[in-house]
């Protein structure tokens, strides 16, 4: 058998394998996924969702946040290495770093490789947030500092 051309990467493996654990512990069968799916107005037929879990099939950005919402959890749940302690390594297409590191970058919370940089890490942390987060951020913070005179 012929070698893939784009062969999936950590990431889709991840998100291969949470999506196949999260389906099993739901205890719902590829046509129970497929129709939550369908209702969800995302439909991926069954033989998609098979060959998605063998790691056949892509997932694009619809799909990915169409089977979290199918399967009860958030996207970025998807995209994390399964891990039981914060400091095992795990891996993303991106970074190998361990577990923690990996989650707080995901949810925007710190940039990998740059923990002593903290102008880098505020940065980041700006750019990973919508706008209306970072004005009312800004906006508490103002608040919090007015009766300190």
């Amino acid at each position: 058998m012929a070698e893939k051309r784009n062969p999936l990467g950590a990431t889709g493996e991840t998100v291969r394998g949470n999506v196949k654990a999260h389906r099993e512990r739901l205890n719902l069968g590829f046509a129970d996924l497929a129709r939550r799916l369908d209702d969800l107005g995302r439909p991926i037929p069954v033989l998609g969702l098979s060959r998605i879990e063998k790691g056949e099939r892509r997932i694009d950005a619809d799909d990915l946040v169409s089977l979290a919402a199918a399967l009860e959890i958030s996207p970025l749940t998807l995209l994390m290495p399964d891990s039981a302690d914060r400091t095992e390594r795990v891996s993303t297409t991106a970074h190998s770093d361990t577990a923690e590191h990996i989650f707080q970058w995901l949810r925007g919370d710190a940039l990998p490789c740059a923990y002593d940089d903290p102008q880098r890490q505020f940065q980041f942390m700006i750019r990973s947030r919508p706008k209306w987060a970072v004005s009312d951020a800004i906006t508490r913070q103002g608040a919090s500092t007015d009766g300190d005179d």
